[in-house]
């Protein structure tokens, strides 16, 4: 579920629901030393909560680039993502876009990487209107999320 919630994010603002407990702004001592166990280097950090599950992102510069790192309440490291563009997305998943979704146009490009691998979630749109497809390394691509006109 956890997981879920986090790959929602890169695609919608997830409301709380008016009845719900709104988490901490600031995660506990446990997540910001976690965050610095995996990145020692980065100082500027900027947190916000996610949802009302107990996940918090970390966002910061790290190589120049504006990345998202994502932790649980606990403390547990789950991933991170950026924003890249459609070049920097390995070949058999830019040729599948290509060959399936040529209709559409690109709106952004996500790459979440987390323990078990890298996924990448691509916002399309196009005259029968927008969706979210999920792609693997190996160019598999399923649809994420679809909203029709």
């Amino acid at each position: 579920m956890k997981k879920f919630i986090i790959a929602a994010s890169f695609a919608f603002a997830i409301s709380a629901s008016a009845f719900a407990k709104e988490p901490s702004k600031e995660p506990g001592s446990q997540v910001k030393q976690a965050f610095r166990t995996e990145f020692s280097h980065v100082s500027d950090v900027n947190w916000s909560p996610i949802g009302t599950e107990g996940i918090y992102k970390a966002e910061f510069k790290f190589n120049n680039e504006n990345l998202q790192a994502f932790f649980t309440s606990e403390g547990e490291f789950i991933g991170t993502s950026r924003e890249i563009v459609k070049t920097q997305l390995p070949l058999a998943i830019a040729r599948q876009l290509d060959k399936q979704y040529s209709q559409y146009r690109i709106v952004t490009i996500f790459e979440y990487s987390k323990k078990d691998g890298v996924n990448y979630f691509v916002t399309l749109t196009g005259d029968k209107g927008t969706q979210i497809i999920k792609a693997d390394v190996s160019g598999d691509l399923s649809v994420y999320q679809k909203n029709i006109k």
